[in-house]
């Protein structure tokens, strides 16, 4: 099988989402031809084996960077695709280059997959707030949530993570194809590290330190166990304020058992999860969290209040799922008998948390995907073609209305318009996915100026308090 993937996320960056994005990649290049496409320092493809990459100069050097889709780099992925030839297109985010190459799919009559690591109705709180208050603005208005419902609508098939995620994707307002697959981790990493030190009583929580993982709660949970008791914080802030928020927090309560780890190499969580005693955890939100998932598959429990994740692995059998408003008092009891468990009761419910995630090997989740693709490549063959003119599952592009999502460039299209291009398009001289393409182009230009300068003014404003 061949399949092209697509992320907005250079390496090591975009969080869980960001490293299943370059895993899946990895995985199903091991029986399977696979083009890669994600943001890069300049526009080049390289080949390895089955693993084709295809990098996109991109500006930004943060978590969110924007491709430079202009002419020339959208002529040079368009001709590595042709000479890929892709049985189908898998996207991990609706960004640029996935609605680039979703135009490039339906046009060509290739089934398009996207992946939705994020509850759609809620899209602006999974951490574009916290990297900028006016970008979790604009991802929460009505002309970029039409622009994601148009994507979404324009999928041949969605995955979802689990039911809670299935769920939000349909009141969104999808109507179409959704399979359940869950996020695949390499659980040998995990599940061959002895753990050491069962005597010592180590919490961990690893991820970003974020609002909504609301580390603040098990800062205040510290405060009820012994000074014995450690807590390790591992992952980068991404907001400053919230930040100093907790470090004032910690001072406060002179809580010198708690430590901030920062950001450390993926390849080090497993050490982090070998010491640890309990993952603890009191995030408002979780899709599916890669660090619980790794955490069950090291044999460590955990404990946390509810979330997408923490309903869908944890029970009394593995660690301890408390009600939303749980006072930090009561989560620290349960901590605590856990952590004076006997050996053999604590052995008991690592055995039980590394079960829960026996499903999850990227060797079992390949084998997921492609099955949902197989099945979206056989159903596209008997569907009606759209004005394209190719196969595809619906024709909802041409309900896609321009003056919705970009009405300054769109006023001169009114109906009129259509009609002329409409004849152009008969005549061979104009096609109306180029001018899809044309507006792509024009779109990126504009929200990375856009993103330039929010990010230049936020970090002069921290310059200047500093």
């Amino acid at each position: 099988m061949r399949v092209v993937f697509i992320t907005m996320f250079t390496e090591s960056m975009g969080g869980g989402l960001g490293r299943v994005a370059y895993e899946i990649v990895e995985a199903f290049a091991q029986k399977h031809k696979v083009l890669f496409i994600h943001p890069g320092e300049r526009t080049k493809k390289t080949i390895r084996g089955n693993l084709w990459v295809m990098e996109v100069e991109s500006r930004g050097k943060s978590e969110i960077v924007i491709p430079d889709l202009n002419f020339k780099n959208i002529k040079f992925i368009f001709r590595n695709l042709g000479k890929f030839s892709p049985e189908v297109v898998h996207a991990q985010d609706p960004g640029p280059l996935s609605f680039l190459l979703q135009l490039w799919a339906k046009k060509n009559g290739i089934p398009f997959v996207y992946t939705s690591h994020v509850l759609p109705t809620k899209t602006g709180d999974f951490g574009a707030k916290e990297l900028s208050g006016k970008v979790g603005k604009l991802l929460d208005s009505k002309i970029v949530r039409k622009y994601f419902l148009n994507f979404f609508n324009n999928c041949d098939g969605v995955i979802a993570l689990n039911k809670r995620a299935k769920k939000d994707i349909l009141e969104f307002g999808y109507k179409g194809k959704i399979f359940l697959i869950p996020n695949g981790r390499n659980l040998k990493t995990y599940q061959t590290r002895e753990k050491k030190g069962l005597k010592d009583k180590i919490l961990v929580f690893i991820g970003y330190l974020t609002r909504r993982k609301n580390q603040r709660y098990l800062v205040e949970v510290m405060r009820y166990l012994p000074g014995d008791y450690t807590l390790k914080l591992v992952g980068p802030y991404i907001d400053e304020k919230y930040f100093a928020e907790l470090e004032n927090l910690v001072k406060k309560y002179k809580l010198e058992n708690v430590c901030f780890i920062g950001k450390v190499p993926h390849e080090r969580v497993p050490e982090f999860l070998a010491e640890a005693r309990v993952f603890v955890s009191s995030s408002k939100m979780e899709v599916q969290s890669l660090s619980i998932i790794e955490s069950l598959a090291s044999g460590t429990p955990v404990v946390g209040l509810p979330n997408e994740t923490i309903d869908e692995f944890i029970d009394a059998s593995c660690g301890y799922n408390f009600p939303k408003r749980t006072p930090p008092k009561t989560f620290a009891l349960k901590v605590k008998e856990i952590c004076s468990l006997s050996e053999s009761s604590y052995r008991k419910l690592s055995d039980n948390a590394k079960k829960k995630t026996l499903s999850l090997d990227w060797s079992k989740v390949v084998n997921e995907t492609r099955k949902a693709y197989w099945e979206l490549i056989e159903s596209y063959k008997s569907q009606k073609t759209n004005f394209f003119g190719v196969k595809s599952k619906s024709s909802s592009f041409s309900d896609f209305k321009l003056e919705e999502f970009f009405p300054k460039q769109a006023r001169i299209f009114n109906k009129n318009n259509w009609q002329d291009l409409d004849s152009l398009e008969k005549n061979k001289m104009v096609d109306k996915s180029e001018l899809y393409i044309f507006l792509l182009i024009v779109s990126t230009f504009l929200i990375g100026s856009f993103y330039s300068l929010i990010t230049n003014i936020e970090g002069l404003k921290s310059k200047v308090k500093l």
